[in-house]
């Protein structure tokens, strides 16, 4: 249930007021996503001095801060006048930065290899939280957590260590896919010092598989908490080998070839345009560096296989969870970004997914919750 949100400055952080007559509050957060919030509340002089934009929103039991982006004042003959004010999650605020080292006007990629948590803390840090060739780029009020613990590190199609190039990308999205390539996590939360944290996460594997001896989380027919399924398998847009077209024109051109040794009918090709992945570098001391031929292609086969990664074989399974009535309960039972098993008892058939966004509506109908999974 959601009972009042809390808002809260937009300079300081601060609480500057409770909303709990709001008509409607939808609160949407997500493992791999933003997130996004809306509230419908009647319009009067403390809802219109609270709901600005830049103000942030909090809720007592929820560890993810919004921030206010666009204010809507609406009138109807049955609410009256009312003031929706909606936004994203506070990692919304990384949308504001581009990727990009830059030394006097020369602009040269960022290189990440080993763990990979660590990575995506570099690249928030650098361009964001402590530029190093620009403070204007750094936003007061964020800092880093704690780091997680997470082992996993940048690896290649095989498995093998490798590394990645970015440079230009918009530092949000960037990290958000990067990270969704690992199944990792990240949320911007309030620490105690009202400091914006970024921090990166693991969900728990609650699934019938899993070995870590966490009670399973179950939603099928049998419990009652699977109100419909649909299952659907799909090779129509698979790929699942690429060229790689890298720096230079015409017959220069660097290419690399990722997965070639698969044959006849079931290779399905792609090339993919990484032109603005270059082989030489600088560093932060400004010295030039220039990748060999081996080092380049690696850097190229990271970026094909995380574009392979957008089109695998298409296998869904959706449903709708009803957490409402279910024996397992939201932050008791299982959290945003844990593994969970989904049975369709008809047609024998279940698979472990973990859970990528969950979605609280309050309004006059009542509290209503509901999750989606996915990959």
């Amino acid at each position: 249930m959601i009972e009042y949100v809390e808002i809260r400055a937009a300079a300081t952080r601060e609480i500057i007021g409770i909303l709990d007559t709001a008509k409607s509050i939808i609160w949407r957060v997500a493992y791999y996503d933003t997130g996004d919030f809306e509230i419908y509340a009647p319009c009067n002089p403390l809802t219109v001095q609270m709901l600005v934009a830049g103000n942030y929103i909090t809720r007592p039991d929820d560890n993810h801060i919004g921030i206010i982006e666009h204010i809507d004042y609406t009138f109807n003959f049955n609410d009256g006048r009312m003031i929706i004010a909606t936004g994203r999650m506070c990692k919304s605020i990384l949308d504001r930065r581009i990727i990009y080292r830059l030394t006097g006007y020369s602009v040269s990629p960022t290189i990440l290899t080993g763990n990979v948590e660590t990575a995506a803390r570099s690249l928030i840090t650098d361009n964001a939280i402590n530029c190093g060739f620009d403070t204007n780029r750094n936003i007061a009020a964020l800092v880093l957590g704690a780091h997680s613990g997470s082992t996993k590190i940048i690896v290649d199609d095989q498995g093998n260590a490798a590394s990645k190039q970015v440079t230009y990308n918009n530092l949000m999205s960037y990290t958000n896919d990067f990270l969704r390539e690992y199944q990792i996590g990240a949320r911007v939360g309030l620490n105690s010092n009202l400091k914006l944290e970024y921090a990166c996460y693991e969900g728990v594997d609650r699934s019938i598989d899993n070995v870590g001896g966490n009670d399973p989380v179950i939603f099928s027919q049998q419990f009652d908490n699977l109100n419909s399924s649909e299952y659907t398998y799909s090779e129509e847009k698979y790929k699942n080998m690429a060229l790689i077209g890298g720096e230079g024109e015409g017959t220069a051109r660097f290419c690399s070839v990722l997965i070639p040794t698969l044959t006849g009918i079931n290779r399905r090709e792609k090339f993919i345009d990484a032109s603005s992945s270059s082989k030489t570098y600088k560093d932060d001391g400004g010295t030039e560096h220039t990748l060999t031929d081996s080092e380049y292609n690696k850097h190229l086969q990271a970026i094909g296989a995380q574009d392979l990664a957008g089109v695998p074989i298409q296998q869904t399974f959706d449903g709708e969870i009803n957490i409402n009535n279910s024996v397992f309960k939201y932050k008791t039972n299982f959290n945003l970004g844990d593994i969970v098993t989904i049975q369709d008892n008809d047609i024998n058939l279940y698979i472990n997914t973990r859970l990528i966004e969950i979605i609280e509506t309050q309004d006059e109908n009542g509290y209503n919750i509901n999750a989606k999974y996915g990959t």
